[in-house]
């Protein structure tokens, strides 16, 4: 088997640039799921983000199933809270059930100590201290999507012209 045969692709366009300035306390997650709502976007991706952070949460997989699906169990959880700054913000936007899904990861460093850099999945608590910069663009003429997946038992990414 080819990797070919193991890739989803789908094309599209580029439509709309949108640059958010996010203010203190403003929970990242909530935010980009806000105004990529109100903005009407179905589909789009995260072209940059940086910000100052008081607090952030980061999610990773620390050990693999046996089997699908991956479980809170073989996650874990990283709570920072201290001076951050976000080097980094990419992913992905789609639809699922009809609702806005934000797929992004993320990394940080930490403004104590050594600058010490740490990264992982982008979820709610990732609180801007000063100010936050977010740029995303839409994606027009293709349909993202997400499903559940017969091989991971999770919601993955399909893509429809």
């Amino acid at each position: 088997m080819s990797e070919l045969d193991k890739v989803r692709t789908g094309k599209g366009g580029l439509g709309r640039v949108i640059v958010m300035r996010l203010a203190p306390g403003c929970d990242l997650l909530k935010a980009l799921q806000e105004n990529t709502e109100k903005e009407n976007i179905r589909a789009g991706v995260v072209l940059s983000g940086v910000a100052s952070l008081s607090q952030v949460t980061l999610r990773n997989v620390r050990l693999f199933p046996e089997a699908f699906p991956i479980a809170d169990r073989q996650r874990i959880y990283t709570p920072k809270k201290e001076p951050l700054e976000l080097l980094s913000l990419s992913g992905n936007i789609s639809r699922r059930d009809g609702n806005i899904h934000i797929h992004c990861h993320v990394t940080i460093s930490s403004g104590l100590d050594d600058g010490r850099a740490y990264g992982g999945h982008l979820i709610e608590g990732c609180l801007i201290f000063s100010t936050g910069e977010v740029v995303i663009a839409e994606i027009i003429g293709l349909d993202m999507k997400r499903s559940a997946d017969p091989e991971t038992k999770t919601i993955e990414l399909y893509l429809e012209p």
